[in-house]
């Protein structure tokens, strides 16, 4: 039996788990041979497995397909881009807050306190620093709950307020 391209294509398609792009280029490349088309998608580790799960019934009847897993869209290069889309989206619901008594003072998407950090990081850090012992505090607010980042700023508050008791019980 003489199969045509379509079948041959479809059938490699279909073992091999992928587009019907690959599996045509495969076969051209192997000139028309499924087995060595297979191995050169194999090669190029494009060629997925298909797992299947079979179980029984109670009552002996025959096989029953239980699991059989959808092939997989494939997505090159996206997954880093979905990451950076929900990062930016994450950067903009949130922001950082600076309070004094209890009066915000500066109250900033998350996004341009990074970029804040980023262009002038020596001066930032300085009069974060700064304003932590002239009675600051620091805090993340937004739709996400940041209880690790908020017990951080509220630590690095309480040791500055520490080191500021000590230095004036010192005086």
């Amino acid at each position: 039996m003489i199969m045509d391209n379509f079948e041959k294509v479809e059938k490699l398609r279909e073992k091999a788990n992928v587009s019907f792009e690959e599996a045509k280029a495969a076969l051209e490349e192997a000139n028309g041979d499924l087995l060595d088309a297979m191995i050169l998608l194999e090669k190029q580790g494009k060629a997925e497995e298909k797992k299947e799960t079979y179980s029984t019934k109670d009552d002996n009847t025959d096989l029953l397909v239980v699991d059989q897993p959808e092939k997989k869209e494939r997505k090159r290069g996206n997954a880093f881009t979905d990451k950076l889309k929900v990062l930016w989206h994450k950067s903009c619901e949130n922001s950082f807050v600076v309070e004094h008594k209890d009066e915000v003072i500066v109250n900033i998407p998350i996004w341009v306190f990074i970029l804040i950090l980023i262009l002038t990081w020596h001066v930032t850090l300085i009069a974060m620093i700064v304003a932590l012992f002239l009675g600051c505090r620091y805090s993340f607010k937004g739709v996400d709950e940041m209880k690790a980042a908020n017990d951080v700023c509220e630590k690095v508050s309480e040791a500055a307020e520490k080191v500021k008791e000590g230095y004036n019980n010192m005086l």
